[in-house]
């Protein structure tokens, strides 16, 4: 039925150049797209044979959903109920200043070099490209640095994208390095992000959920249902960095530069 054939290799020399990349600069989206498209091996077609053998991942492919479409449409999400994930959802997306279509445009290029040519692995891959912003929301990460990393490592576990993995530990290891640089102690980083992980593993698998209709559900209520527990040491590693050396603002790297003063070393 899918064209799940093709062969798929893993391009290490293309993983290497796109991790240097991204040591270099950590914001550099477009070395993370690199990474995911050398590292993807045959893990896309693996994922998705797991979604099209579950009832809701079927009846997706079978109506061809655009879940970027969904999230598009502003004016639905916000005749949602307050506490609803799509009303949640629409108030993080206005709050950061982001759009649905971001990633689309970001990610692109990778789509087109999906193994085979099935409309409906491609599908697929747009619906877990276009999930990314909802986690934040069902997780409670933010966006701050430590959040994208923590989005990360709870999503692997969920959609086994190795670049994901890669990202998170490269990403926690850059943190614990500019915190270190300012003198602050940084040592409990690794635990949040060990949790991350363990709560993507325990959680209920997202990708085979009918997310459309989980739109207007209460957020805590879901997050119940779905097993998604609270992102509670990530929250007072926070609110500790907060306590002992002041607001955090911006990205991490500038505001440990601000703290980068003898008072402040610990």
């Amino acid at each position: 039925m899918f064209n799940l054939h093709r062969s798929s290799r893993i391009k290490p020399i293309a993983a290497i150049a796109a991790i240097h990349g991204l040591m270099r600069d950590p914001q550099d989206t477009g070395q993370v797209f690199r990474l995911t498209e050398a590292l993807r091996g045959r893990s896309t077609r693996v994922m998705f044979k797991r979604f099209a053998a579950v009832p809701m991942g079927a009846r997706i492919l079978r109506e061809q959903r655009s879940l970027l479409a969904t999230l598009s449409d502003h004016a639905a999400l916000a005749a949602l109920p307050p506490n609803s994930l799509g009303r949640r959802y629409l108030d993080f997306m206005t709050a950061e200043k982001l759009s649905a279509q971001g990633l689309v445009e970001l990610a692109s290029r990778n789509l087109r070099q999906l193994p085979g040519s099935d409309d409906a692995i491609r599908l697929y891959a747009a619906r877990m490209r276009d999930m990314h912003d909802l986690y934040h929301v069902l997780t409670g990460y933010g966006r701050d640095e430590l959040g994208e990393v923590c989005v990360l490592a709870f999503s692997y576990p969920q959609q086994r994208v190795r670049s994901f993995r890669v990202i998170a530990a490269l990403g926690t290891l850059n943190l614990w390095r500019v915190l270190r640089r300012a003198g602050i102690q940084a040592g409990s980083l690794f635990a949040v992000v060990r949790e991350a992980s363990r709560h993507g593993r325990q959680a209920a698998w997202l990708p085979g959920e009918d997310l459309e209709a989980m739109l207007g559900e209460d957020l805590d209520l879901l997050r119940v249902r779905l097993n998604i527990a609270p992102p509670g040491r990530y929250r007072a590693f926070l609110a500790t960095l907060e306590t002992r050396y002041g607001p955090l603002r911006g990205d991490f790297r500038q505001w440990a530069r601000r703290m980068a003063l003898p008072r402040n070393r610990a």
